[in-house]
């Protein structure tokens, strides 16, 4: 057995670089997603602004390689758009986009969490009941990014109990976008009461352990939000 690297071959010694510098890409991959994510959520970023490459790497202290992986992430979330000639740029917000959006994430997630339906436990909708709490309580004292994080546990803990690998990580895609459209119109729309009666009926629902009926009220879920909110642009 090979104990250090001075036991290795020249060209195990390269393999085993190349995975540190893999792992190292795709660490700060993320992490720059996740700034991202949050830079726009904030309001740092808003719908339309250019977001510049060598700008990124020179704030976050990381070589433009990841940042140019996390940058074409976001473009497949539809977070980010790219022009030829003009760069990247976080993607402006339409009531089409909004519609198709939250259409396809209510058909998504709805069907997902119906191939789960049997898995709930008790102490699940109890889990999920604490997800509300903390929506509720966020919402009343104004704190955004908690509220809209919770709020994101709440439905993942749902759709991510699907058996489906493909169809939960389709669903996380869109709900990140979803979260940046929502996060800039919640307060118009929903009061902390409104957020707590909509979630309380989805796990209502669950109760029940009727899958066409879940599926129905989700869908309802987000285009009644998507309706809201294009009422608003």
């Amino acid at each position: 057995m090979l104990t250090n690297c001075n036991d290795f071959y020249t060209v195990d010694c390269r393999q085993w670089g190349e995975m540190v510098e893999v792992l190292e890409k795709n660490t700060y991959k993320d992490l720059v997603v996740k700034q991202i994510y949050h830079m726009i959520l904030n309001g740092e970023m808003n719908s339309g602004d250019r977001v510049i490459e060598s700008s990124l790497s020179k704030n976050f202290g990381i070589s433009r390689a990841p940042v140019r992986e996390a940058l074409r992430e976001l473009i497949t979330e539809g977070i980010l758009k790219y022009k030829p000639q003009v760069g990247y740029y976080v993607t402006e917000i339409t009531t089409e986009q909004i519609l198709d959006t939250y259409e396809t994430r209510g058909l998504l997630e709805g069907y997902a969490i119906r191939t789960a339906l049997d898995l709930f436990s008790r102490d699940d909708i109890d889990n999920l009941k604490r997800y509300i709490d903390d929506m509720e309580f966020f919402a009343f004292e104004g704190e955004h990014l908690k509220f809209i994080e919770a709020g994101g546990k709440f439905h993942e803990y749902m759709f991510c109990k699907s058996p489906n690998f493909e169809l939960v990580e389709f669903t996380k895609k869109l709900s990140h976008k979803s979260h940046i459209f929502f996060n800039k119109y919640w307060m118009k729309i929903y009061s902390p009461e409104n957020i707590r009666k909509r979630h309380e009926c989805i796990i209502d629902t669950i109760s029940k352990k009727d899958g066409g009926m879940l599926e129905s009220v989700i869908r309802d879920h987000y285009m009644s939000t998507a309706a809201k909110i294009s009422e608003l642009i």
